[in-house]
C-alpha cells in the first residue's frame, strides 16, 4: 500500500498532472460533464479508460450490480446520483454499462454452502435483479445453448433503462428530447463493448 501510495500518486502528479494543469485549474471551479455512468463497482471496469475520456468528462455513479433501482423519492444514493446529474448539472446522454463475467448476477444463481460469508446488505441489494434473472431464464428455457450468466447481465442493463423511465424528470426530459438512455454490454475478455438497440431489442458490436 505504501509503495502505491507514493509511487502511483507520485507519477500522478509529476506526470499527468503537471501536464495538466490548466484542466485542472478550470475543474477546480466548475464541472460540466457531457454524460453520466451508471456501471458496477467491480475493479475490472474503468468507464474513463474505456471511453479515453478526460477529467471532467463523466458523471460516474457506481454499485454492486451497475444497477438503477425503481424510482423513490426519499432514499437511495444511485437515485440521488441521477436527480443531481439531470436536475443540477443538465447531464444529456445517460449510459447504463454492464459488464461480462459480473459477480452480482453471477450470484443470483449461487446456491448457499456452509461456510460462505453472510452478506445480508448485497443479498438484499441484489433482488433488484430478480427481474433480469427471470428474463435471462426464460429465454434459456426457449434456447438452451443461450449463456444464462451474459444473457442476465444484459437483461438488467435493460430493466435499469427502464426504471430510468419512470423518473418524473426523465420522462419529461424524453418526451422533449432533451435526454438520451443507452444501454451498454462490455465484455472484459475480448475488449467489445455491444449497445442495446432499442428498435430491435438487441444488444449490438460497436466496431466490427
Amino acid at each position: 500500500m505504501e509503495k502505491l501510495q507514493k509511487e502511483g500518486y507520485s507519477t500522478f502528479l509529476n506526470e499527468y498532472f503537471k501536464k495538466n494543469k490548466k484542466l485542472f485549474s478550470q475543474l477546480s471551479k466548475i464541472q460540466k460533464p457531457h454524460t453520466m455512468i451508471v456501471t458496477c463497482s467491480d475493479s475490472r471496469i474503468n468507464p474513463a479508460l474505456l471511453l479515453n475520456s478526460q477529467p471532467g468528462e463523466l458523471f460516474i455513479a457506481r454499485n454492486i450490480g451497475n444497477v438503477v433501482p425503481s424510482y423513490q423519492p426519499t432514499k437511495g444514493s444511485t437515485q440521488a446520483a441521477v436527480e443531481y446529474a439531470v436536475n443540477a448539472l443538465n447531464i444529456p446522454r445517460i449510459i447504463i454499462l454492464g459488464h461480462s463475467n459480473c459477480g452480482a448476477c453471477a450470484h443470483m444463481y449461487h446456491e448457499p454452502k456452509e461456510g460462505d460469508p453472510k452478506l445480508l446488505h448485497v443479498e438484499e441489494w441484489l433482488k433488484h435483479i430478480v427481474p433480469a434473472k427471470s428474463a435471462a431464464m426464460l429465454e434459456v428455457h426457449d434456447d438452451s445453448s443461450k449463456n444464462i450468466f451474459e444473457l442476465t447481465e444484459k437483461h438488467n442493463v435493460v430493466v435499469s433503462l427502464q426504471r430510468l423511465m419512470e423518473y418524473p424528470y426523465i420522462q419529461n426530459r424524453l418526451i422533449k428530447n432533451d435526454i438520451s438512455l443507452e444501454g451498454w454490454w462490455f465484455d472484459i475478455g475480448t475488449g467489445k463493448v455491444e449497445i442495446y438497440n432499442f428498435s430491435t431489442r438487441d444488444f449490438e458490436s460497436v466496431i466490427e
